[in-house]
């Protein structure tokens, strides 16, 4: 089984690297709406650890079943898979909680030995949330939804 080793452009420092001056990275809530293709409150109801095909202990990603409750933006289907990998630039959830997402879509479709990864993902560095700490963050997305 082989997996296909890319990279996501995912800073897991937050760090922007393309910049000649080292900066923190971390896009305002204005930039992020404009740039995801989906926004929405979402209940993650069940996610599955994909274990690394060189060492069957680890995993290298963990693929979340999401219930979409409420979209802001775009059309997303009733239930999204979102993909994170297992680095520090993983946007851990909780199952049964809500999360306001900010989700984004990787250009290409990747694969875990034979198994197709889902394209979506949600950026560790954006806006996205559990429900009960963005209080002002989903304030400034009903505003946005509204404006587009």
């Amino acid at each position: 089984m082989t997996l296909s080793v890319i990279s996501f452009g995912v800073c897991a420092a937050c760090v922007d690297l393309a910049s000649p001056n080292v900066k923190t990275r971390h896009p305002s809530i204005s930039k992020e709406y404009v740039s995801a293709p989906w926004v929405f409150i979402g209940r993650a109801i069940a996610s599955r650890n994909v274990a690394s095909p060189d060492d069957p202990e680890f995993y290298d990603w963990t693929i979340y079943d999401v219930e979409v409750l409420r979209a802001f933006k775009g059309q997303p289907p009733h239930r999204v898979r979102l993909l994170s990998e297992n680095t520090s630039a993983r946007f851990p959830m909780d199952k049964n909680k809500e999360y306001l997402l900010f989700v984004s879509h990787y250009p290409t479709v990747e694969l875990a030995g034979k198994e197709k990864l889902p394209p979506n993902y949600v950026d560790n560095c954006g806006n996205s949330g559990a429900l009960e700490n963005v209080g002002a963050t989903l304030k400034a997305v009903r505003v946005l939804s509204r404006a587009h």
